[in-house]
């Protein structure tokens, strides 16, 4: 079999089969060739990285089930063989028996673990004879390393990493409650102070109790290696009349002492599904008094998140003007998030832990860190033409650069000959609004929006992004340009409950031509086409819906679910509802902007398969 020039998807680089069918999708790219005479067949799919999970076990087992369980209905555990390592990267293959026509099928799966990336290649065959072309195709793949910046980790035995407010909230989501729409909370929340002391408040209030119940607890706190030690010196429980009968502080009516609960915690940070938001994550052997349940988290065992202080987790109002924290402590120690209510969102500025700092603005996001801004230009209609590349990258300079600036010098065009193909346009010029002469990069790959980057001079430019964009041609690597294609990453905005307000859709249609693999003949067209909608309502009400139709062409069948219920929003990265599909479930969350409205993304946090968000738009 003879094989093709190397070509590349994603961070993979590979040489692939010469003379088989190539079908690029946005997250996979496969080759399949069949044999008419034969009726054998094979295909190669390259599935796009995503966020590593940890380990390579526990990579390999995700994508077993999501990509091979799911798609191939293989019941059998894989035969797997021992796991590989190379230049970082620690590989992981197995494969299992499936049918497919009624015969047998084999599905295999190849996953690479690295770099907080993964990434799996799937083969699926029905015959021995294409061992060796799967086999030659794996020997010729190489991982790029993905472009990281430096993440403020801190050093974990300085206090400094813990000093702020964090807090956690929890509810009793009971089918009664739900229904009845009485709805109670419990809000827990760690003040760390620099001097080394901490305190600890937790508000109860429900509905059917005829008291609020405040419990304070003061001490201190020491660093031990990935440990916290939490020691208390007093801790009281306080009941509280309500007034009005609503959730305010009345009278106080009784104080009681609370055991003191001496706690060695181990004591991490952690990103929200790779959004670079963190989170406190303290685990210990048992639940304890202070904290309560664990929460329900599938990344961490026996373990409680407190998260920053936000709009959605505001500081615990003692009664009585009581305070606990000064408005310095109040503040999120680390920025992770600015509370901006123009637009009609309450979050329109994200603050990311890597130091860049994304805005909303009417025509783009504004990305900033340091000397260097970057504007993620929302689509607009004329930037996208059928040319070649020169005339095609100059019109989106035209209309998305030009006017801003003036005095235009060494401007070039530049591309990249893939299936995807980036285009640059880069120049110098003088900033209309500020006099001052910058170097312009105008990037656009694949399905992204057009990406502008504004720097001092070139080497600005390259220290960061590390190329040199007068050097691109057409034959060269794809990865040079991954840290700038990663730049549309940052098109990231918390989530509110009144932000949420109004029916969210999302449209799905797939047409498979089918041929068969015996005569060659066409054998029909299958469909499948869905609509899910979310409508959140007053009250913290919502409706899901999701609408299917699958089969071919002339005998499709219609099939439909429903459920209803209440929502919270526990950080401004999650939602979680009372009922999906007969049970809880909370998901990733986050707004992505266009101009004058916002994309809802959501991801089953219990079923995160590949990380990819599924879009919702909102219904006018």
């Amino acid at each position: 079999m003879l094989f093709a020039q190397k070509e590349a998807f994603d961070i993979v680089t590979y040489t692939p089969p010469a003379g088989w069918q190539k079908d690029v999708k946005e997250n996979v790219t496969t080759y399949t060739i069949v044999d008419k005479k034969t009726s054998q067949w094979c295909q190669v799919g390259i599935i796009k990285s995503t966020v590593s999970k940890g380990s390579i076990d526990a990579d390999f087992n995700s994508e077993w089930q999501e990509l091979i369980v799911k798609s191939y209905n293989v019941t059998d555990a894989p035969q797997v063989n021992e796991v590989q390592e190379a230049d970082g990267w620690k590989i992981k293959a197995g494969g299992g028996k499936f049918i497919f026509n009624n015969a047998n099928a084999m599905a295999m799966l190849t996953t690479m673990s690295g770099y907080d990336r993964c990434v799996s290649i799937v083969s699926t065959t029905n015959s021995q004879d294409y061992i060796k072309d799967i086999e030659a195709l794996l020997a010729s793949v190489d991982l790029v390393k993905p472009q990281t910046t430096e993440q403020p980790q801190g050093d974990i035995t300085d206090t400094k990493t813990l000093i702020g407010v964090w807090g956690a909230n929890a509810s009793d989501n009971s089918s009664y409650r739900m229904k009845n729409g009485i709805m109670n909370y419990i809000k827990r929340q760690y003040y760390f102070n620099t001097d080394g002391t901490y305190n600890f408040v937790s508000k109860t209030f429900d509905p059917l109790m005829d008291k609020i119940l405040l419990a304070k607890e003061s001490g201190t706190f020491q660093m031990s290696g990935n440990n916290v030690i939490i020691t208390p010196k007093k801790s009281v429980l306080e009941a509280w009349s309500k007034k009005d009968g609503a959730d305010k502080w009345g009278k106080l009516l009784s104080t009681q002492n609370i055991p003191l609960e001496k706690t060695s915690y181990q004591f991490t940070k952690h990103y929200f599904s790779g959004i670079q938001i963190w989170a406190l994550v303290l685990q210990a052997d048992k639940a304890t008094n202070r904290d309560g349940p664990f929460s329900n988290n599938t990344s961490f065992s026996n373990a409680w998140y407190y998260n920053p202080i936000s709009a959605n987790n505001l500081i615990i109002e003692l009664p009585d003007g009581q305070k606990l924290a000064t408005e310095e402590i109040k503040k999120n120690p680390e920025k992770q998030i600015t509370d901006n209510a123009s637009n009609g969102f309450h979050y329109t500025t994200t603050n990311f832990v890597d130091g860049w700092t994304a805005t909303e603005q009417a025509d783009w996001v504004e990305v900033t860190k340091g000397n260097i801004k970057v504007l993620l230009h929302y689509p607009k209609e004329g930037t996208i033409i059928a040319s070649d590349p020169e005339p095609h990258i100059s019109n989106a300079w035209n209309i998305l650069v030009a006017p801003r600036y003036n005095n235009l010098k060494n401007y070039k065009t530049a591309y990249i000959s893939t299936y995807d193909r980036p285009y640059i346009g880069m120049g110098y010029a003088t900033e209309n609004a500020t006099g001052k002469e910058v170097f312009v990069v105008l990037f656009r790959q694949g399905q992204t929006g057009w990406i502008e980057c504004i720097c001092p001079d070139k080497n600005s430019f390259i220290q960061y992004y590390k190329f040199d964009p007068e050097t691109i041609q057409w034959d060269s690597e794809l990865s040079l340009l991954t840290p700038l294609a990663n730049m549309a990453t940052y098109n990231r905005f918390a989530v509110d409950a009144a932000d949420l307000r109004g029916k969210w859709t999302s449209d799905f249609t797939g047409i498979q031509q089918l041929y068969s693999v015996y005569t060659g003949q066409y054998a029909g067209m299958n469909i499948h086409q869905s609509n899910e909608e979310f409508n959140f309502s007053s009250g913290n009400a919502y409706n899901w819906k999701l609408l299917v139709v699958n089969g071919m062409a002339g005998n499709a069948k219609f099939n439909q679910v429903k459920s209803a219920g209440n929502f919270t929003v526990p950080n401004s990265w999650q939602i979680h509802f009372s009922m999906i599909e007969n049970k809880a479930r909370t998901y990733h969350a986050f707004f992505s902007c266009i101009k004058g409205a916002r994309i809802l993304n959501l991801l089953d946090a219990g079923y995160p398969g590949s990380g990819i968000y599924t879009k919702y738009g909102i219904a006018k």
